[in-house]
């Protein structure tokens, strides 16, 4: 059966390269890594949190960049996404609604496959750790009663939920997308290298597989600021794709029954009593 009619069966990647404020340059990665994809017959690409620019600017540039370049960018990735008829997750940084607002939000961007924005998702967790302050430069998404500000899509039979970055920290997020029906919770990340944070990153992904019985697509940006090291990993916590510290991709197929039998034995979502 041909992969694109099957329902039960999705071929992923996720993508991975170093951000920079040359917004040209990104656009060159973003393109060539979709075209790589597109020549996999990939169906869901993946890029990294704020692929747009680089992230280590101070808030005027960041302020200055989003002003000038964020409508640009997201037109580019809505036609790449439509031109290549594929779903595309992708982290932008743009200036925040409240126009009293200085500081710019961080979020996770769904284009489907005819080039529509499908969901916006902003980040909640901003990363107010390991001596940095994202919360000084970006506002964090707001908490809604409705739990609206939840990144939930659907693709064939999987539902997809989103992770940005530091909101990896949380299994309560995790958990909630799983409980709304995700079964497939795709992490775009920024993840800053440094001591013990190449461990965190791949123990933190396993985790939030398992204890949801979910595939994990991640997502990262590469050296020489961030450890890269993006993976596909499956509803045991086995990674099965996945890319070292150099711009490139993992590609993997996610399939439904996978999700269905893990559920079948380990019942972790059906047997929580919290």
């Amino acid at each position: 059966m041909n992969l694109a009619s099957d329902f039960s069966r999705l071929k992923v990647a996720v993508a991975q390269f170093p951000a920079v404020n040359d917004i040209a340059a990104n656009k060159k990665y973003i393109h060539d890594l979709t075209l790589q994809a597109v020549a996999d017959g990939v169906e869901l690409l993946v890029f990294p949190e704020a692929a747009m620019c680089s992230f280590g600017s101070d808030l005027p540039t960041l302020r200055e960049i989003a002003r000038q370049h964020s409508p640009g960018f997201i037109a580019f990735m809505q036609g790449l996404a439509r031109s290549h008829q594929m779903n595309i997750i992708v982290g932008v940084l743009s200036l925040s609604d409240d126009p009293a607002e200085e500081r710019v939000t961080n979020q996770l961007l769904v284009m489907n496959a005819r080039g529509e924005v499908i969901v916006r998702y902003t980040k909640l967790h901003v990363y107010d750790a390991f001596n940095f302050k994202e919360s000084d430069k970006v506002k964090p998404g707001d908490i809604k009663s409705d739990g609206s500000e939840l990144g939930l899509f659907k693709i064939k039979d999987f539902t997809i939920g989103l992770v940005n970055c530091y909101d990896l920290r949380f299994p309560e997020l995790a958990r909630a997308l799983a409980v709304k029906g995700a079964d497939v919770i795709s992490v775009s990340a920024a993840w800053i290298a440094g001591p013990y944070k190449e461990n965190h990153w791949e123990i933190l992904l396993r985790a939030r597989a398992i204890e949801n019985t979910s595939y994990v697509l991640a997502s990262g940006q590469t050296a020489p600021r961030c450890a890269g090291n993006s993976m596909i990993i499956d509803p045991m916590g086995s990674v099965v794709a996945g890319c070292a510290d150099q711009p490139g991709l993992a590609v993997n197929v996610l399939e439904k029954d996978r999700i269905q039998q893990v559920r079948s034995i380990l019942s972790c979502l059906e047997n929580r009593r919290l």
